[in-house]
């Protein structure tokens, strides 16, 4: 918990435009839950947390260029697809929308965040923080780095159709696979040294707080936020975490990615009924016995990300920026235990996914429902439409017929009456179609027949 004098020191000028980057698994699920639920009671508190979504995910995306739609990715199911996919990202719209609502807000802080800034490169930090727009204000929270890792890949699991064996996507993390090495955005976030000194460089030191996470004082990391941001206290204190899967459901969906894969399921598949569906339904539902395995390092591994944290700890020291917490725990000791594949998955764990799997595809098809019932209502509706445009059209035939002068029939009544009909082209349909559903969006009522023409 931070004393007084230390959170008075942290407050923000007002309209900081505040850019809270992870990495991930250091506490940002717990600090977006609060702010997204609580948007009301930091818009009373003089902070804007734009949008209506968890986080800014979709629209520093399509900021960016990074493919973060999974269900939207088009080639064949596998990891490592976000900075190097097409398909999948947002639309520029996405980001602009957000923009709008950043800029619009003159008086405000603002409060952007998302993980996977921690993994761009220097050129991509300096376009974010020039399209936020000063003042801005860079947020780094950190965990020792035997800690993260087991997380990263078990989370690479979960979200990104990972089917690779623990210890053999570690060799390739730690680069002892040269030939096949990760790519670069992990290593980027991983080295805390450097991504620390890489935003220093770019944003400015004196614009950059470094907030250690400590197991020992859970209330730090949320109340650094609200002093930052000055908000009252426990505002963004959540109880809810972003848990990474156990060493048994960690195995139990790699292999269920692996068969996915190799039946070609598409990427909205596994978004729907894996991630969205067996996992958030079932593991990550359930009640977690004490006794059951983790992912932790292995000894070889854990020896490595402690050697890396000792020299991350000095790199940060002289970095100059602004450290909340205790920086040396960044160095602790990482838990270890050799690794074993599991081959048997209880019954019990195994039956819980398969009714999270079932469980989504029952609420897909509820959604698939409503959104027919929708479009045929949609549908509908536009025959109605064209059936009072074309009423309204024999109207006005008859009209022009009754005013026009000459004997019934006579060639100047049949030029009038052509002219008129003319009038209702294809173009002339379309357009008094759109007026038509904007009239009845805005007063739930059909538009009426224009009798006076």
């Amino acid at each position: 918990m931070l004393d007084r004098r230390t959170a008075d020191a942290l407050l923000l000028p007002p309209r900081t435009r505040l850019l809270y980057i992870g990495p991930m698994k250091t506490g940002t699920t717990s600090v977006q839950l609060a702010a997204h639920r609580r948007r009301d009671v930091l818009l009373a508190h003089g902070v804007r947390y734009p949008g209506n979504a968890l986080n800014h995910r979709r629209g520093l995306g399509a900021l960016i260029g990074w493919s973060v739609n999974t269900w939207n990715r088009t080639p064949p199911l596998g990891p490592n697809r976000l900075d190097v996919d097409q398909s999948g990202i947002p639309p520029r719209e996405e980001w602009e929308e957000l923009k709008s609502e950043i800029d619009a807000d003159t008086d405000r802080r603002i409060f952007i965040t998302h993980e996977f800034v921690s993994q761009v490169d220097d050129t991509t930090a300096e376009r974010i923080l020039e399209e936020i727009g000063e003042p801005f204000h860079v947020c780094i929270s950190l965990r020792p780095p035997g800690r993260i890792v087991p997380s990263l890949w078990a989370q690479s699991v979960r979200d990104d159709a990972q089917t690779e064996p623990f210890e053999t996507w570690l060799r390739r993390f730690f680069g002892a696979d040269s030939a096949n090495p990760l790519p670069e955005r992990y290593r980027r976030a991983y080295d805390h040294g450097q991504l620390i000194n890489r935003w220093a460089r770019i944003a400015g030191p004196e614009n950059v707080t470094v907030i250690v996470v400590d197991r020992s004082d859970p209330d730090l990391l949320a109340g650094a936020f609200e002093a930052m941001l000055g908000l009252p206290p426990e505002t963004l204190n959540w109880q809810r975490s972003n848990d990474s899967l156990t060493a048994t459901d960690a195995e139990l969906f790699r292999h269920v990615n692996a068969i996915l894969r190799d039946r070609k399921a598409s990427w909205s598949t596994f978004h729907n009924l894996v991630w969205q569906g067996a996992i958030k339904l079932g593991p990550e539902r359930r009640t977690v016995s004490p006794d059951e395995p983790r992912v932790v390092l292995p000894p070889w591994a854990a020896e490595i990300a402690d050697r890396d944290a000792a020299g991350f700890v000095e790199s940060i020291r002289a970095s100059q920026v602004r450290i909340v917490g205790d920086l040396d725990k960044l160095a602790a000791k990482s838990p270890s235990a050799p690794w074993h594949d599991i081959a048997d998955i209880p019954v019990r764990i195994a039956a819980e996914a398969v009714a999270g799997a079932i469980l989504a595809g029952q609420k897909a098809r509820r959604d698939a429902r409503k959104e027919l019932a929708a479009a045929e209502a949609q549908v509908k509706q536009l025959k109605t439409e064209v059936t009072e445009l074309r009423k309204e059209r024999d109207l006005r035939v008859k009209q022009a017929t009754a005013a026009s002068p000459g004997a019934p029939g006579g060639r100047g009544a049949t030029e009038r009456v052509e002219q008129v009909a003319a009038s209702f082209s294809t173009h002339e349909i379309a357009a008094g179609l759109k007026r038509r559903l904007i009239y009845r969006l805005r007063t739930r009522r059909s538009h009426p027949v224009d009798r006076a023409r």
